[in-house]
């Protein structure tokens, strides 16, 4: 990355110095007489999402009574920024020129979170070191004694030496750098609840604000959940780092500024798409926003209700509100710190619909028209009910020629006609009932019976009824459903067809991998099993949908209630699956799982109930009953789902093995305690082990099992996943690196890791699927 001349006097504009950001001490609580706090940020205008959730998690565990000061170090001028790694690689070095070449200073990189007070860090015995760091070797959290640090780090050596020049020579220097507490700088799944300070998102493509689309696949991060709690949280509160009333540093000196690049605002803006949405929503007021320059073609129409020029007048925003807000020639002149507050100000005052005109400076990534799309949609995912229309148009010969994108939306979505979809697969049936039950709309169950055709992949087959037996399924006839809800990839071809007979009215939400191209869904929802890579239309949880209903759970319950009540209590659910053709249970393995067990049940007095799944192998079975030398009950041949349902309900905590995900969530969801038992044995196979070192290498894992940054095979692999066209076998480990990263499970042997966060997913789907149905389908 190298920075251009011209973009000094051109969005998203450089500056001389970081900009500050002060945090007072609270209202009501009197001033310490400790220094300011002063951390510098490194950051960069694309990781503006991270750069909000660093400051709010600040903001929940500081100090009421110190100041902090946070200087954002992004966008500055004379720096050669030439094989940087990130937008803010080298400011680091310039820290003691920045501070003045005095005191001290908390260097972090924005993939970070504070869940301990920064001050803590700031305040601690330097023991006469010029910076603490967790190694010599990483520089993302320091503590920096900007005096002694400047002969070695400074503006100028920081603009024209290289990163590994900049971190060798002062480590070097004996006595220089001292060691930091791990937990000051926890990297990813070193994360330990209660010890861990500050958290640092590490995996590039696994961070959860996705801030280059362009240049990474995401994937889930089993520690995401801790990020986005952060974010739901400063979204609750009406959190910006900036507002209209304290705006960044440098909005009112970009606003007066006269030697701007800017674009002028093209002919024929509004579009026909946004007159047309005007017309359907019976706009009758209108506010126009704008920054300098006449626009008055932006209005919706000849009748303009006010008009509002910050450029004039930065603080008239008017209190009332208007059934449409359009704003044109407005964010080419702000930094990007101002985007934020200023969309949320705009969607604040319209009842009814947002129009936007954004000048495009570039093709992919930052400034670009799907970049600007995406800034609203979610300052619009804020406001539910308030339709927008978004015109993006070239500003340089980079950017390409105008896009549009528009949103026409409901605050209540009504009653939708809800099909599920049920096919041979019990636990994807399970799941789909679960979901449509929640969704709290009237629903109508249609059976699938397949033929040999269906297993065809759903590509084959495409939109057609080619893979059912029709004579034994149920009817599929008009009045065609608003929404259908599926769960096995033979389904997929069939609720393709249901869309198409409703001449693309019918949306579509699938239920685990689709095997077709994402494109074709409405919504995918998929567990970290799945491999999946992250899309706008995939919506990735924890676990399947879990839960028995509770006539099942009571008829279970009634029945072996009175079967357990002579074993000696805490009693122990023990559920061995089979582990399939590939992760079979040895024989070894299964005496080793009854040896580990006993010795945990013996040691508390109690007794185990044992629920074998049809496919465990007899030797197997027979090992671990020989094994296990505790009192215990094993559950009937051919009754043992009602025997699971029984010890979920009545089992005071559970050893699970790691091949039935839905067993597990079943265990997890009980909120008793869940112990992990390894990885289910796989035989060598000079066949297989090579294809699962090359998996390892497509899905960014290393030697260890833990995720590198991600290759140019793992982005393929995701391409190729997105279109149909490339199915990796399931990631267990994934899944149970996510259950045990909430605090539901344990694997044995190990530490919790956090305490247990209760399962969401079911929650956060219906809320997802109603956001879903608010929206209007619309043409084109």
């Amino acid at each position: 990355m190298s920075e251009r001349p011209e973009a000094i006097g051109s969005w998203p504009y450089f500056r001389r110095d970081p900009e500050c950001v002060v945090l007072p001490p609270r209202p009501g609580v009197r001033p310490s007489d400790k220094p300011p706090v002063r951390i510098f940020l490194g950051t960069e205008d694309a990781q503006y999402r991270a750069e909000r959730i660093f400051f709010w998690s600040i903001e929940k565990v500081r100090d009421p009574s110190r100041v902090y000061e946070i200087y954002l170090m992004k966008n500055i001028a004379g720096f050669n920024r030439r094989g940087w790694r990130t937008g803010f690689t080298n400011y680091r070095f310039a820290i003691p020129d920045f501070a003045g070449r005095r005191g001290r200073a908390i260097y972090n990189d924005v993939d970070q979170i504070y869940l301990a007070d920064p001050a803590l860090l700031f305040d601690l015995d330097m023991g006469g070191h010029g910076y603490l760091t967790i190694d010599p070797r990483d520089t993302s959290v320091m503590l920096i004694d900007c005096e002694k640090m400047w002969p070695y780090w400074n503006r100028e050596t920081a603009a024209r030496s290289s990163k590994t020049e900049l971190v060798q020579k002062p480590a070097a220097v004996p006595g220089l750098c001292g060691l930091l507490d791990p937990h000051w700088n926890a990297r990813d799944l070193e994360y330990v609840e209660g010890r861990t300070k500050c958290l640092h998102y590490t995996a590039l493509h696994q961070q959860p604000w996705q801030p280059f689309p362009g240049d990474y696949s995401y994937h889930p991060n089993p520690l995401a959940y801790i990020w986005y709690e952060l974010e739901r949280e400063a979204d609750a509160a009406g959190y910006q780092v900036f507002t209209r009333q304290r705006p960044s540093p440098g909005f009112a000196v970009t606003l007066s500024r006269r030697d701007l690049s800017l674009s002028p605002l093209p002919s024929g803006l509004p579009g026909v798409r946004a007159l047309a949405l005007a017309n359907q929503l019976k706009i009758a007021s209108q506010l126009v926003v704008t920054a300098g320059g006449e626009a008055p073609e932006l209005g919706l129409a000849a009748d303009v209700t006010a008009r509002l020029d910050l450029t004039a007048d930065p603080a008239g925003w008017p209190d009332s509100r208007f059934d449409a807000v359009v704003a044109g020639s407005l964010f080419e002149r702000v930094p990007p710190s101002d985007i934020a507050w200023l969309l949320d100000e705009l969607f604040a005052r319209a009842r009814r619909l947002v129009v936007l005109a954004i000048a495009a400076t570039a093709r992919y990534g930052l400034g670009s028209p799907e970049w600007w799309h995406r800034r609203v949609a979610e300052a619009a995912g804020r406001r539910p009910g308030v339709s927008w229309h978004l015109d993006t148009f070239p500003a340089t010969t980079e950017a390409p020629a105008r896009i549009s994108f528009s949103a026409l939306r409901r605050e209540d979505p009504g009653q939708p006609k809800v099909w599920a979809l049920l096919g041979d697969n019990a636990v994807g049936n399970a799941q789909v009932r679960r979901l449509v039950e929640a969704l709290g709309w009237p629903y109508e169950e249609r059976r699938l019976a397949f033929n040999a055709r269906a297993a065809l992949p759903p590509l084959l087959l495409g939109a057609s009824l080619a893979g059912v037996d029709v004579a034994r399924s149920s009817p599929l006839a008009p009045p065609w459903p608003d929404l259908v809800i599926a769960a096995e990839s033979k389904s997929v071809p069939v609720a393709l067809w249901i869309r198409r007979q409703s001449q693309g009215h019918t949306r579509l939400v699938q239920l685990g991998r689709p095997l077709a191209p994402f494109h074709l869904f409405d919504l995918i929802v998929a567990g970290p099993q799945h491999r999946l890579p992250i899309r706008d239309n995939v919506l990735h949880v924890t676990a399947p949908f879990a839960g028995m209903d509770a006539a099942t759970l009571a008829r279970a319950t009634a029945a072996w209630r009175p079967r357990i009540s002579n074993l000696p209590q805490p009693r122990t659910a023990l559920f061995v699956g089979g582990g399939g053709w590939l992760r079979r249970v040895a024989v070894g393995k299964a005496a080793e799982l009854a040896r580990t067990v006993s010795r945990r049940v013996a040691a508390e007095a109690g007794s185990v109930l044992v629920a074998f799944a049809p496919d465990v192998p007899a030797r197997a079975r027979e090992a671990l009953l020989a094994a296990l030398d505790v009192p215990h009950l094993v559950a009937d041949p051919g009754r043992e789902r009602e025997a699971q349902a029984a010890f979920l309900a009545l089992a005071d905590g559970f050893v699970v093995t790691d091949d039935d995900p839905a067993l597990l969530a079943e265990a997890c969801l009980t909120g008793k305690p869940v112990a992990l038992f390894g990885r289910s044995h796989r035989e060598p196979s000079r066949l297989l082990d090579p294809l699962w070192k090359l998996g390892a290498m497509v899905l960014g894992l290393t030697y260890r099992g833990t995720p590198h940054q991600q290759t140019w095979l793992g982005r393929l692999a995701d391409e190729l996943a997105t279109r149909g066209l490339l199915v990796l076998p399931r990631d267990l480990e994934a899944y149970h690196d996510a259950l045990e990263a909430r605090g539901l499970l344990v694997r044995i042997g190990s530490e919790p890791r956090a305490r247990p966060r209760p399962l969401d997913d079911l929650a956060r789907t219906v809320e997802r699927v109603h956001s879903l149905m608010s929206e209007v389908p619309q043409a084109g």
